[in-house]
């Protein structure tokens, strides 16, 4: 059995969650909270299961007030062919971060600290990787914990409610930021070598509406940017202080990466990386951590 120790400093610990889902029969997400951005960071792997009609499943909890399952993101992994359960007790708190995937007798786990949120790439976490067969005991042992959960009587299956439903909004300080910019002026130059001008057109709290070159010339109207877009950019530049292109395209999979990128651009904090493609830095708090650092 291979065994290996995954983090999101390279986003190991995201990788491995989408190699363990990759070619599964049977899948099982057995996490506390889930979140829109994290479902969107594992929706490529989804929907390629529910075409195989793969068995898929997700047990999580709604009993917290902040931080909890959305019923934004439940939905999204029910529309993902993904079987999803609530487990709500008074009892404790269900806490688990468990994702296991089997085809046939070959079987792996990632078990570790991320959520199905943003966290799962924007956070500094840390799991354990499980590669082997279904049988091999570390493994089966998981996998049996986690049905343990699905079978109890507490875990009953989601039934989105009216109070639910809506779609993610756009972090408020970011809202008030890009709000405020394209007030000042709505054209957003993008980055590249040839820079081309986005005119956001409207900032609502569930999207922003850009317009391009592109579109005018379709004549396809205004474009949205959901808020899930922004908000995970949003999250890996101010935790990892960096935020790359190609990292926004290719590994958070926000296929707008470009309009995101000119619209963070606007925000205050956050400087353009000269001569080095399209880098964004976050700069808030960087001389008090450099300070904290000379004094250790």
């Amino acid at each position: 059995m291979q065994v290996a120790t995954v983090t999101t400093a390279d986003f190991g610990l995201l990788h491995a969650v989408r190699d363990t889902l990759r070619d599964a029969d049977d899948a099982y997400l057995c996490v506390a909270f889930a979140h829109e951005r994290g479902v969107r960071l594992l929706e490529k792997e989804l929907e390629a299961l529910r075409v195989r009609k793969a068995r898929v499943r997700m047990l999580v909890t709604t009993a917290f007030d902040r931080g909890g399952s959305t019923g934004e993101a439940l939905a999204l992994a029910r529309q993902l062919g993904v079987d999803v359960r609530v487990h709500n007790h008074a009892g404790g708190t269900f806490h688990p971060k468990l994702y296991l995937g089997a085809s046939g007798r070959e079987a792996g786990a990632v078990i570790g600290s991320a959520n199905l949120t943003a966290g799962l790439a924007c956070n500094v976490e840390v799991g354990v990787a499980l590669r082997g067969k279904r049988v091999d005991a570390p493994i089966a042992t998981a996998w049996h914990w986690g049905e343990q959960l699905w079978q109890d009587t507490r875990s009953e299956a989601w039934l989105p409610q009216a109070a639910e439903q809506g779609s993610e909004t756009i972090a408020p300080d970011l809202l008030a930021a890009l709000s405020a910019a394209q007030r000042l002026d709505p054209v957003f130059m993008t980055l590249g070598p040839r820079p081309k001008p986005n005119r956001v057109v409207e900032v609502t709290p569930t999207e922003v509406f850009i317009e391009t070159e592109e579109t005018r010339r379709k004549r396809s109207g205004p474009q949205p940017v959901p808020a899930w877009m922004l908000n995970i950019a949003w999250d890996y530049l101010r935790t990892r202080g960096e935020l790359r292109n190609v990292v926004l395209l290719d590994e958070l999979r926000v296929h707008r990466s470009s309009a995101v990128c000119a619209m963070l651009a606007r925000v205050p904090g956050v400087e353009v990386v000269k001569g080095q493609g399209i880098v964004l830095r976050w700069t808030v708090g960087v001389g008090e951590a450099r300070r904290e650092r000379g004094r250790s």
